[in-house]
Parts: structure tokens; sequence; C-alpha cells
């Protein structure tokens, strides 16, 4: 587990991607509960693995804090390029490009308080937000804390932002609790946590995928619980809690894997689709909008849609964020 390198969250990344994706389409246009409701564990999966893979980076960043700004450099150079090319054709598709809300959604605050957008014609791009606002400020607190212990410091703001959430609990509904931008910090400074910790935890592994299994059997027999009773106060803070810790196990389940990832084709499909994340969770969206417009039968929509989505994602990171990326300075 001292290996730089992780085969195996990079099949997860690309697992997430396309879970999300296609659990959208069924959401979206066939109106299914249970695959919305699956959608919301996959999108948690990105917050525990975005503050695993961060975890060393931001350690350099408080080693030197020379750093900060190039730590900066590189979220947003590999963030922010796509996703306004994109939000600027969803806007035009929808027709609110130049419209309020597309520059509340270009400088990531759409979520920032309850009903803040008039349409939200972007949906899926609450969790970007909180990523964006999480980059630009909690290092920022880091490095200003640096005397103290980095893992106490994770924890203490892990704790505070929970008891802000169960403060305020009963007074925002189910979906800006689970979706606001500075309410889902917590998720993210988990997945540190586990990174922190994750050679001790991985001496459980075989208890681990156990756990994950039951746990996420559960989960999804949960839904007709957690949908009907969303508002409860209760509710409300046991299921981001315990979507928390099924996405810990689940993520920690595949780094179970990586032993296993010793090919050198598997590495390069573990690459592959580990490269398309980004651009099939900002691009599916519009391919929902154009298929609510059409007749096409679900086996057929099904096809078409992952074979759309194999192909523009490649073509994009190949083209644009590839070149981008290798722009970005790097970390020492």
């Amino acid at each position: 587990m001292d290996k730089k390198y992780f085969y195996s969250l990079d099949l997860f990344r690309g697992f997430c991607g396309y879970g999300v994706a296609i659990c959208h389409l069924h959401a979206f246009i066939f109106n299914n509960i249970f695959m919305e409701y699956l959608s919301i564990l996959f999108v948690e999966f990105f917050f525990i693995l975005s503050g695993f893979v961060l975890y060393p980076q931001l350690l350099k960043v408080l080693g030197k804090k020379n750093n900060l700004l190039i730590f900066y450099q590189r979220r947003w150079i590999r963030t922010i390029p796509l996703f306004v090319i994109l939000l600027i054709s969803v806007s035009i598709l929808t027709n609110n490009f130049f419209s309020l809300d597309f520059f509340k959604y270009l400088v990531f605050i759409q979520k920032s308080i309850p009903n803040f957008v008039t349409t939200d014609y972007y949906p899926i791009v609450w969790s970007l937000s909180i990523e964006e606002f999480f980059y630009l400020l909690f290092p920022l607190l880091l490095i200003n804390l640096n005397k103290f212990n980095f893992i106490k410091v994770i924890m203490l703001f892990l704790l505070i932002i929970t008891l802000i959430k169960f403060i305020l609990a009963s007074d925002v509904d189910a979906n800006f609790y689970r979706t606001g931008t500075f309410f889902r910090f917590d998720a993210i400074l988990f997945g540190f946590i586990l990174a922190h910790y994750k050679n001790i935890l991985f001496k459980y592994n075989k208890i681990i995928i156990i756990l994950a299994i039951f746990s996420l059997i559960f989960y999804m027999n949960s839904y007709s619980f957690f949908i009907s009773k969303k508002e409860i106060t209760f509710s409300k803070i046991i299921f981001i809690l315990f979507m928390q810790v099924v996405s810990g196990l689940i993520m920690f389940s595949f780094l179970s894997l990586e032993k296993f990832i010793i090919n050198k084709t598997i590495k390069d499909i573990c690459l592959l689709v580990s490269s398309q994340t980004y651009s099939i969770y900002l691009f599916h969206i519009i391919l929902i909008y154009i298929f609510q417009k059409t007749n096409i039968s679900l086996p057929i929509m099904n096809f078409i849609y992952i074979l759309l989505l194999f192909f523009v994602s490649t073509l994009v990171y190949k083209f644009f964020e590839k070149p981008l990326l290798e722009l970005r300075p790097k970390i020492y």
C-alpha cells in the first residue's frame, strides 16, 4: 500500500463515471427512482476518491507553501476549461446561455444557498462546485494551521462540519442537505482520513470486502425508507453518514484488486476508463437532453448512449484534456 500509483483506483474512477451516467439516463428519462437513488451513491464515491488521491498533494503543500499556487494551477487546469465549454454547450441547448443562472454556474455558486437558481438546467455539476470551493479554501486553512498535526486538523474540521450539519439538518430540505456546496466538505475530508490510515485499514481488507458487500446490499434495499423519510431530520443525517461509510468500504474493496492488476492490457484498460471519467460526468447530461426528445427503445438507447459516451470521452481526453494536463506544473 506504499506504492504511489494505484491502477485499481483508475478502475474505480471509471466505474463511478459510467455508473453515474447510466443511472442518470434511467432516472431522468424513465423516472426510475431506484436508479436515481443509486446514482447518489456513485457520486459519493467520487468525493471519497477525491479526498484519497488529493491527500499526498496537500501534504506537499504543507511541506512547502510555494506549492500552493502550483496546486491551484493543477486543479483548475484539470477541471475548469472542459467545464466552461460544456456549460456553454448545455446552456445553448437549453436556451439559458448568458442567463443569470448561467453566470451562477460559471462561478460555482448555484448551490451556495437553497433555491439560488431559477432553473437547475445543469443539475449534475453541484458536486463540481463542492470540489472547486474545497480546492480553493481548504489548503488556505491548512497552511495557516500547519504547526498542528495534519490529520488532527482534518479530523477537527470534519467534526466541526458534522456538528454544523447536525444543527442545521432540520432547517434545509434533503436535497440541499446532500448537495449544498459548503455542506459536503466532510465527504472529501473523510477520504483524507482513509488515505492517512490506508496501511492500517488494508491489513483488514478481507473484513472490509465482506462489510462492503453487506453494506451495499443494505443500501440498495433501503431506498424505499430513505426516499419516503428523506425530509425527516434523523433520516437526512443517517443517510449521509451511511453513504460515506459505504463509499469508503467500496473504494478499499477496489484497492484490494491492485495485486491482480499486473497485466499491461488490464492496466491500459484501467487508465482508459479513468481518462474518460471527467468528460463522461460533464457530457452525459447533453445526451440525456437529446434522448428525451426521441422514442428509442430502452435497450437500443442504452447501447447508443454507452457507445457515444465511450467514443466522445476518449476523443475529448486525447485531443483536449491530455494536451492541457501536459502543461500543468509539477508539485515537488
